[in-house]
């Protein structure tokens, strides 16, 4: 039996995930697993008597409301664990549609659960673990991710520019530091000290590189060092020219908030 315990705001943020508008279960579903845990369903408020129609709590609200009923009911916490357990057993989802959903829902469920020192496994169990103490370290030991990275085995220079936006799943800013972190790689082994488009040409430029990767003999080896050069001046100016429209996207819009302020 697990010894550690749900405080009331850590209950709240586990309904939070499992009960989701999109990304969780539907509250019939939800229902079912309730009932499989023989926790009782409590009145969610919705009434219709044909004239009046109450919409009551939404999903989140019932599902705690369903909980904390249970927790103030039977002074034991074991029957949520159990729901927990049910909700999150690998065999429901074993449908290839389903996995991301999985894969979401456990993920966020664990960032909950490792604040206060217990883990849904793989295989479906509820174990207890080492409580984590902050953010970063919940990300650190959830995050699938990350694991999925560095079992790649991700260039180091890549985790280092990008990997904590990636993980936040900041894809914006994490592509953006990456192009960055790319220049500033070309920057650190050649010496030079321009940016952008200038930066690639010197570094590659034909006949004395700064940097070259093969023989350059042949027909093949010079389009393959040519190709790498544009590769990395396309990769470079796309970001930049996405970053200055969406500067200039802002700027037009405050613009225009700005007039309609003094009108």
């Amino acid at each position: 039996m697990l010894t550690k315990t749900l405080d009331q705001q850590q209950l709240k943020a586990v309904c939070n995930v499992l009960a989701h508008t999109s990304l969780g279960f539907t509250k019939t579903e939800l229902s079912r697993l309730l009932q499989q845990s023989q926790i009782a369903l409590v009145d969610d408020g919705c009434s219709n008597n044909g004239y009046t129609y109450t919409i009551g709590s939404n999903k989140r609200d019932w599902l705690y409301n369903c909980l904390a009923n249970e927790v103030n009911t039977s002074k034991s916490i074991q029957r949520i664990y159990d729901f927990i357990i049910k909700a999150l057993n690998p065999v429901a989802f074993t449908g290839e549609s389903y996995r991301e959903k999985y894969n979401h829902i456990l993920e966020e469920t664990n960032k909950v659960l490792l604040l206060a020192g217990l883990l849904v496994n793989h295989e479906g169990r509820l174990i207890e673990v080492v409580q984590a103490k902050t953010l970063d370290e919940v990300d650190r030991r959830v995050n699938h991710l990350k694991r999925e990275l560095y079992n790649r085995a991700i260039h180091s220079e890549v985790q280092k520019y990008c990997i904590k936006d990636y993980l936040r799943k900041d894809y914006y800013d994490a592509v953006f530091e990456a192009t960055k972190g790319l220049a500033e790689r070309v920057r650190q082994i050649t010496g030079l000290t321009t940016d952008g488009g200038e930066l690639f040409q010197k570094a590659f430029v034909k006949g004395n590189p700064y940097l070259f990767f093969n023989t350059m003999q042949t027909d093949s080896e010079k389009s393959e060092f040519i190709g790498v050069k544009e590769l990395m001046e396309g990769i470079f100016h796309l970001l930049t020219n996405i970053w200055m429209s969406a500067i200039e996207c802002l700027i037009n819009y405050r613009c225009k908030e700005d007039r309609r302020n003094y009108t």
